[in-house]
């Protein structure tokens, strides 16, 4: 499956455990498909011991996208030492500091890992990091083997993407429990659950690599536009962080218009700093 120069595409699991009280997910796995390339080789360099990396918002990947404090963030670089795939993942919560001999430090603060690997990590956005440019530290047996920087914004709204752009599937479930598709549409007048990172500040703040319980609203919320037509505030009935570390859901109302049907444009919009565009399927 592997060739010498590159693997092609891995997932990675998120799974949510949520309170039925509020609509919130049950067993809910995003799958999240990465590129990955592999870039190391036997005879590397010393030059090469301390790699660049580059890091995005775990849920839109985009390169020059920020990520937020609290958030969810992906590494890629070429991690001498760590794990190769499958990697390692974090056992349960709190999320370690420390997974597989590795350490992300974000301006000098040990980050929560969830996924491990040579060339890829998931981790949180430690609570406590500053806003601007800030440096990124990938430590391996104690020993440095990336550095870079990131860009960190007070918000970073990203919504998770279950396929390939354009018009890429949002991680979306429907009101019913079942994951969003072609084959398992949402219906007018009913609830979804959008899941994403990036949302802020909450009302309730919660230790790093932990998650709340009960769930945490997010301090600002959320305009949600379907197709185009945003959605009433009393339509959007939940914006936080319920059963998983940076993990922000939105629950909405899909609105009851006739035009709304098919695979149709979502985007959500906080503080004016609008997501990544995603998709998702309503009934005819």
């Amino acid at each position: 499956m592997l060739s010498a120069i590159e693997l092609f595409y891995s997932f990675r699991l998120f799974y949510l455990k949520a309170s039925s009280a509020s609509r919130h997910t049950k067993d809910f796995r995003m799958r999240k498909f990465l590129p990955i390339f592999l870039l190391l080789s036997a005879l590397a360099s010393t030059a090469a011991a301390q790699a660049p990396l580059t890091v995005v918002n775990a849920a839109s990947f985009e390169p020059a996208f920020p990520v937020a404090p609290g958030g969810l963030a992906t590494a890629f670089g070429a991690f001498t030492g760590a794990p190769a795939l499958p990697g390692a993942t974090a056992p349960g919560l709190p999320w370690p500091t420390t997974l597989a001999n590795t350490r992300v430090l974000v301006s000098g603060v040990a980050a929560p890992l969830y996924f491990v690997s040579a060339q890829q990590i998931n981790f949180q956005v430690p609570q406590a990091t500053g806003f601007g440019r800030v440096d990124v530290v990938v430590e391996v047996n104690g020993s440095v083997v990336a550095s870079g920087t990131v860009d960190v914004l007070e918000l970073s709204p990203g919504i998770f993407e279950l396929g390939a752009r354009p018009n890429p599937q949002g991680a979306i479930r429907n009101q019913d429990d079942s994951v969003n598709g072609s084959d398992s549409r949402a219906a007018r007048g009913e609830v979804i659950q959008i899941f994403g990172t990036g949302q802020g500040p909450l009302e309730t703040p919660v230790a790093d690599g932990n998650a709340p319980d009960p769930p945490s609203r997010s301090v600002r919320k959320p305009r949600v536009y379907i197709q185009a037509v945003e959605l009433a505030d009393e339509e959007v009935t939940f914006s936080g962080v319920s059963g998983y570390p940076g993990l922000w859901q939105i629950n909405a109302v899909v609105p009851n218009l006739p035009f709304i049907a098919g695979q149709v444009p979502l985007v959500v919009v906080i503080d004016n700093v609008p997501s990544n565009p995603t998709t998702f399927w309503v009934k005819e």
